[in-house]
């Protein structure tokens, strides 16, 4: 359920009950042998006052309805309590031939009653309660009562009397009984021999009124059906009839605390929670509004707790017992709970008592399994733990958890691919012990493996599981003797495009290929390296399915045997090594590029012409170049040989194989010493250009795509590349687009590596996401910006802020949801704007994986569609 999170505050005021002291929270509710409901009943409604509107009177009918169990669908899936399962707690109490509650309940006849209200009295509204049972009274009443027809007195009948919060009663001692309290009940006479008992509720009046459930606290969000009087006169109503259900006659369910204080089912848990920490909501974030259970149509409720003899407790839904026997989980990842958990987070209920719970975690070849503590609530007077250990192991190697120290640690792995869980709870389990939830992953790979073995299979995921999860960081490296041949064929790749990336080092240093997305079975790469090969995965996502590849070892190293011989071959070697890790590299790039024209350096020179230019910097001039296959490539001629850097040409041969960084497919130096590189062409031409003179054919969507695909192509640079790469002049005059407006970062001539201290790195890295920060808001603006070197907050919070701050030719998205991406967008630039280099500043600085987290919130945020918004479509 989308936008939910759990907080901790309900507020239900039973007035005028008396309660159960405190002392007596233990106590339950005991049966007195008298009368209750086990056949279908009906509910009649009598509305008092001219303000109920219809949409308010369908509120309270759909709740009504909503009590039936069976009438909800089976595969009608819901994540939190509905009124069936409320309505269950009621069922389980009997009658002396063990019969339960009827669960089939339904809204009968109706009477509206809109005459003289502003000085009601009691004897006037038991006058009316008598009239809806005569349908001639109801005839004579001029208009004042009208009714569906005339309610019918049964033995299953339910008779409710609402009060809107516009009926005013004459002050005096005969009225408080219908003032004071919230709710109560009323005898009436419908014949000499025939009384009936006309359950009421009613409305608050003001915000201080004690029937109210507007509260002032920051956890509570708002009504769930939007008018707060009706969501509160709601619960008192389903509580009424609850209470008529199992204590028809008033001899029924009952307690007593042997003062003459009594409570019902209706109203024993409020009198347990009073004075204490009320039991939790959960919260609609995007409709901002509060509710713990959900009803038919999906409507939302806030219901009173009921108390659940089973557990001897309050409860929204009958709580689960554990199984008998341990639970096998074959799955590599998933959850574990006990009590109610929703959404992973808080349970809105007390578990059951004297339950020993067991679980078993099996995920073969796994190497290891994470645990993460999600959510632990345990009273701090209580006994129960939970308990995860190593199989066959002892009391002492197990993690155990409790209420004083479930905060010491979140979490932890155990090695090897077996785990065991238990959870014991005591003969009481106290409200405040609404349950706990674990996570747990198993992971296949855990830091550096070394592979010494020839042929074999190294991999992540391999075809046929599905343990792609994230934060994967691992490194295979195959050890083959200097000088021999190492090979490897990929026979699967499919990992998150532009977020997880498999790389390849010749060593520990210099990065040959990286390989990020889904490669068809024809483009899948077959590399041939020279001695020691690394492979590195690393996964931001859980969205792709791995990769897997079959590698071959000429002359493999043997494990831990140093020698000199070894280490004059390794000499010897070094120079043959480089220029083979060059050539290889140059064979990467070439393939990449396969419609590259071998004889295009040679023939260079006939594309250096006047009508083939496109574009002119400072520094260089950019000519098209269109090969016979009909291919387009860019050539970029530097004026002079000090604009041109060797630096920024090493970076794009190692960097280019990325999907948003421009592919560098040849450089050379050209005559009078100049230099010209060649690049794909890519058709659009700079950002910049784009946004000033083509902004309205870059929609909203297609500039979010292209600030993901710089920032991952910044990530690459930061934070895959070995040392790490600054741009130094991430620029819109710098971002090339392809006709779909695809992004490829360019510019490389004040990039630079990174090896030096963590605040220089601080000061480096801070520069290029200022930058992007800068770019983003020329994104949101749709112009490029004249002043850079912005540095207020005042003038950047104006820029960006509102709907001024958008480009007016795109106009503004009608639906809330890309509204609320964008203003999360800009949120994103200001935040990546004021960056500071300032080294004590930097708790606050976002590095790029912040970023990129960032814009996937809002691209999911952009693509969410509201329920308001889809039933308007």
């Amino acid at each position: 359920m989308v936008g939910i999170f759990v907080v901790t505050l309900l507020f239900f005021l039973p007035p005028k009950f008396p309660c159960l002291s405190q002392d007596d929270s233990s106590h339950g509710l005991s049966y007195s042998g008298g009368k209750i409901m086990t056949q279908p009943a009906t509910v009649s409604l009598l509305w008092f006052g001219p303000q109920w509107r219809e949409s308010d009177k369908a509120i309270i009918r759909n709740a009504i309805n909503s009590l039936t169990s069976s009438s909800y669908s089976s595969v009608q899936k819901y994540e939190v309590p509905t009124l069936g399962n409320w309505w269950d707690i009621v069922r389980q109490y009997r009658d002396k031939s063990n019969s339960p509650v009827t669960d089939i309940l339904s809204v009968g006849p109706e009477c509206s009653y809109t005459g003289f209200y502003q000085n009601m009295t009691r004897e006037w509204v038991i006058e009316i309660g008598r009239a809806v049972f005569d349908g001639a009274a109801v005839d004579r009443s001029n208009g004042s009562l009208s009714c569906t027809h005339a309610f019918e007195a049964s033995e299953n009948g339910i008779y409710l009397a609402l009060f809107s919060d516009d009926v005013i009663f004459v002050d005096g001692n005969d009225q408080d009984e219908l003032t004071v309290p919230c709710s109560g009940h009323l005898l009436v006479n419908i014949s000499a021999e025939e009384v009936i008992t006309i359950a009421w509720t009613r409305a608050p009046r003001t915000e201080d009124d004690q029937c109210s459930l507007l509260l002032k606290g920051s956890s509570y969000r708002g009504p769930p059906n939007g008018n707060e009087k009706v969501d509160s006169l709601v619960g008192y109503v389903l509580a009424k009839i609850a209470d008529q259900v199992t204590n028809a006659d008033g001899r029924g369910w009952i307690s007593s605390d042997g003062n003459g204080n009594t409570n019902t089912i209706g109203c024993l848990c409020a009198s347990q929670n009073e004075g204490k920490m009320h039991p939790p909501f959960y919260i609609d974030a995007e409709r901002n509004v509060s509710f713990n259970a959900v009803g038919l149509n999906g409507q939302r409720y806030l219901l009173q707790y009921l108390w659940d003899q089973n557990i001897r407790n309050c409860a929204l839904k009958p709580t689960e017992a554990c199984r008998v026997d341990t639970v096998i989980l074959k799955q590599f990842k998933g959850y574990l709970s006990t009590g109610i958990a929703v959404n992973h987070s808080d349970g809105l209920q007390p578990y059951m008592p004297n339950q020993k719970c067991l679980w078993e975690i099996w995920w073969p070849n796994a190497k290891f399994i994470s645990f993460n503590v999600e959510y632990f609530a345990v009273a701090l007077d209580s006994n129960d733990s939970l308990r995860v250990c190593p199989p066959h192991s002892s009391k002492m190697q197990c993690k155990e958890f409790n209420s004083q120290n479930a905060n010491s640690f979140k979490n932890f792995q155990l090695m090897g691919p077996k785990a065991s869980i238990q959870f014991i709870s005591g003969d009481y389990v106290s409200f405040d012990s609404r349950g706990w939830e674990l996570s747990y992953t198993a992971g296949l790979c855990t830091g550096k493996e070394d592979v010494y073995n020839s042929p074999g299979i190294i991999g992540y995921g391999l075809v046929g599981t599905s343990s792609y999860v994230q934060g994967i960081n691992c490194r295979w490296v195959l050890h083959g003797k200097p000088g021999t041949r190492v090979s490897f064929n990929f026979t699967h790749i499919n990992v998150s495009r532009d977020l997880d990336f498999i790389a390849i080092f010749s060593d520990s240093t210099h990065q040959i290929a990286n390989f990020s997305g889904f490669y068809p079975v024809a483009d899948l790469p077959h590399i041939n390296l020279i001695g020691e090969v690394i492979i590195a995965f690393t996964t931001q996502t859980e969205g792709g399915e791995g990769w897997s590849a079959e590698y071959y070892i000429s002359s493999p190293a043997e494990p831990g045997k140093r020698s000199l011989v070894l280490v004059i071959v390794i000499i010897l070697v070094a120079l043959a090594l480089s220029l083979s890790v060059a050539i290889v590299a140059l064979f990467l790039h070439k393939r990449k590029q396969k419609h590259a024209n071998e004889d295009l350096l040679l023939n260079a020179n006939r594309f250096i012409r006047e009508e083939n230019w496109i574009g002119e910097g400072p520094s260089a001039v950019v000519y098209k170049a269109v090969l016979m296959e009909r291919c387009l490539l860019a050539i970029k001629v530097f004026k002079n040989l000090a604009c041109y850097s060797e630096l920024g040409e090493e970076i794009l041969l190692k960097t280019s194989s990325h999907p948003y960084i421009i592919s560098l497919m040849e450089c050379t130096r050209y005559r009078f010493q100049n230099r010209f590189m060649v690049f794909e062409f890519m058709s659009r031409g700079c950002l910049s250009y784009n946004l000033r003179e083509r902004g309205e054919t870059i929609d909203w969507e297609k500039r979010l795509m292209i600030a993901m695909q710089i920032s991952s192509a910044i990530q690459m640079l930061h934070m895959y590349m070995n040392p790490p790469v600054c741009h130094g002049n991430i620029t819109s005059d710098n971002i090339l687009l392809d006709e779909f407006c695809n992004a490829k970062l360019s510019g490389f001539s004040s990039a630079k590596y990174f090896d030096g201290s963590d605040d220089e790195e601080l000061v480096v890295m801070t520069e290029d996401v200022r930058s992007f920060g800068l770019l983003m808001l020329e994104l949101l603006r749709g112009e490029p910006l004249e002043n850079r070197n912005l540095r207020s907050c005042e003038v950047i919070n104006e820029l960006v802020d509102g709907q001024d701050g958008l480009d007016g030719r795109l106009g503004i998205p009608p639906e809330n949801s890309k509204m609320r991406a964008l203003a999360k967008f800009g949120e994103i630039a200001k935040w990546c704007i004021n960056t500071s280099s300032d080294v004590e500043g930097d708790e606050n600085n976002p590095n790029i994986g912040d970023i990129l987290s960032g814009l996937q919130q809002v691209k999911k945020l952009f693509h969410t569609v509201s329920s308001s918004e889809a039933d308007k479509s």
